[in-house]
């Protein structure tokens, strides 16, 4: 696998190489705490590994006439040993905990803070199931291999090394017999990882697109009954679950078929090691204590190996989900540093279209005037939004300029384009907390008296009755569609931007009360330049001017009463909504 490769069109998914990094930088980031929770375990594994070994040495002493007092030495040392092993144990697991917690933590935010710097058509190409697998799903699953599987690991590592160790300390020709399994032990393991490896990512690849099916027939419910396409996403959304459980149950032979291989592997070391300990033992070549704790070594052994191989599968997991969260990093930042020069935007010839798909604007120029209120209306699929997308800076036209201040839009950085022109679309989100948090993301240094002042701008008289603390979200206070519009478009009014774009902004609100949204918000924005997408036709009436677009162009200009009387597009669009 290269250092990025890409995963059904989706995010990149990066390399090993890369992952390797990844984990080298999360332990970097916290190194004490990571030796520590090492020298912890290391100890534990020690303390643990002499028991068997004094074990041995009480069977050999007590063959050789040793007193009650030797015996009961060598007991109590056993039993010291093991309460040191169990407190070593125990802080070497919490010291782990916190170094998990910690590291996912840092993960967590880092992954966070490079999605929110993505350009959104990167996020908008990704899709909701691909980028919200990666950012939760992946995040949770890599957190659970750095605060347990991780440590587990750590522990069964050094275990079977200090085991291993033993084994030569109790009789070095039955380690070297010993270590007779490990070459079969570690191809095995290899092979297993070199096929399980593309398995894992390709699992969670389905689980992306099944999580993508279900997220957008959800989504798009409304439009799925209206156009009757029900079967067509079910069929799709079983497809989609068929290809998950193909890939789970690939991931499911793998493992099944290498951890018979590895229990055959560990029952014949012990058989190996336990007939030469025999025949060397009748041969007088080693005491019965050195056989009976080399043999004891060995069957220990087994379980450390087991478990470390058991937890290779989950590491498997885990490097999956860590590759899909290191390829949103390896995206290529684009330089978008260049600072307008004033606060006029215009479209000049501009052509565009989606991907490889063909033109949706031909040579299309628009020059809003500064404080103009413009209002761009058309037929569906004339191209308005794409006005819109240009105007914010989303995409990049394929030829001419849109430029805010001379500058083209798509070259200046999000937080300085934000501070001049901000977007308002149909799709809006409020988060989980209290409403005075949702407004101030527009403006973090906001007062209340400010935000009150923004609600009444834009009539939500629901949130003033309420105040400004109450809770919203799923589980408190639900909003209809016209709240969560009303909260967007306060939040616009808070952020006070040189210009705004309203696409479909209002199309929630009911039409009793989307007029007086509009005049409210026109008062709200008296002064700054606004251009609004509409599909209602009452927004028009009152506009500076009017833009028709049809077939991705400008097809007619001018005031209401000026295109009424033209008799063109525009009149025969307003004589449709008015149902005349």
């Amino acid at each position: 696998m290269s250092t990025m490769e890409t995963v059904r069109g989706r995010l990149p998914v990066a390399g090993p190489a890369a992952v390797r990094r990844a984990v080298g930088r999360l332990l970097a980031a916290d190194p004490g705490r990571a030796s520590a929770v090492l020298l912890l375990y290391f100890g534990a594994a020690a303390f643990s590994v002499s028991v068997p070994i004094l074990l041995g040495k009480v069977v050999d002493g007590i063959a050789a006439d040793w007193t009650t007092g030797q015996v009961h030495l060598v007991c109590a040392v056993i039993l010291a040993c093991v309460c040191v092993q169990f407190v070593l144990s125990r802080l070497g697991r919490l010291a782990g905990y916190r170094f998990g917690e910690r590291a996912a933590a840092r993960l967590r935010e880092s992954v966070v803070e490079r999605v929110l710097s993505l350009p959104l058509v990167q996020v908008e190409r990704a899709g909701r199931g691909d980028l919200g697998t990666r950012t939760a799903s992946d995040v949770n699953v890599v957190a659970d291999m750095l605060r347990d599987n991780g440590p587990t690991v750590a522990t069964l590592v050094i275990e079977v090394v200090v085991l291993y160790v033993a084994t030569f300390v109790a009789s070095p020709l039955l380690g070297l017999v010993a270590l007779v399994t490990v070459p079969p032990l570690y191809l095995s393991a290899r092979r297993y990882l070199r096929r399980a490896a593309p398995a894992f990512l390709e699992q969670r690849a389905a689980m992306s697109e099944a999580a993508e099916t279900i997220s957008a027939s959800g989504a798009g419910a409304r439009t799925v009954e209206s156009l009757a396409m029900q079967e067509e996403r079910r069929e799709l959304g079983y497809a989609r679950g068929q290809s998950m459980m193909d890939k789970m149950l690939r991931v499911v032979r793998l493992q099944t078929n290498f951890f018979t291989l590895l229990l055959m592997i560990n029952r014949g070391q012990l058989v190996l090691v336990t007939l030469a300990a025999g025949i060397w033992y009748f041969q007088g070549g080693l005491t019965l204590g050195t056989a009976i704790a080399a043999i004891t070594v060995t069957v220990r052994i087994a379980n450390p190996t087991n478990g470390i191989m058991t937890q290779l599968g989950e590491f498997q997991q885990g490097a999956a989900a860590l590759a899909r969260i290191e390829g949103v990093n390896l995206i290529p930042e684009e330089p978008r540093d260049a600072r307008p020069e004033g606060a006029r935007l215009r479209l000049d010839g501009v052509t565009f279209g989606y991907g490889d798909g063909p033109d949706v604007l031909h040579g299309l120029s628009l020059h809003p005037a500064p404080g103009e209120r413009l209002v761009v209306v058309g037929p569906s699929g004339a191209g308005k939004s794409t006005i819109a997308r240009l105007l914010a800076g989303i995409d990049r036209p394929r030829t001419g300029n849109a430029t805010l201040g001379g500058v083209p839009v798509y070259d200046i950085g999000v937080e300085e384009l934000r501070r001049h022109v901000v977007l308002v679309t149909q799709e809006h989100y409020v988060f989980t907390a209290s409403l005075r948090d949702n407004l101030i993301l527009a403006a973090p240094d906001a007062g209340d008296e400010r935000l009150r002042e923004a609600l009444r701008r834009v009539d939500a008289r629901w949130a003033l009755e309420e105040g400004l603390d109450v809770m919203l979200g799923e589980e408190h206070r639900k909003l209809t569609t016209a709240e969560a519009q009303q909260i967007a478009l306060a939040r616009v009014v808070i952020a006070d931007p040189d210009i705004v774009i309203l696409d479909e902004a209002t199309a929630g609100i009911d039409p009793a009360s989307a007029g007086n949204v509009e005049a409210a918000l026109a008062a709200a924005l008296a002064g700054r330049t606004v251009i609004a997408i509409a599909h209602q036709l009452q927004a028009a009436r009152s506009a500076d001017r009017i833009a028709v677009v049809e077939g991705g162009r400008i097809a007619e200009a001018g005031t209401h009463e000026e295109l009424l009387a033209a008799g063109g597009v525009y009149a025969g669009l307003w004589h449709a909504w008015q149902g005349d």
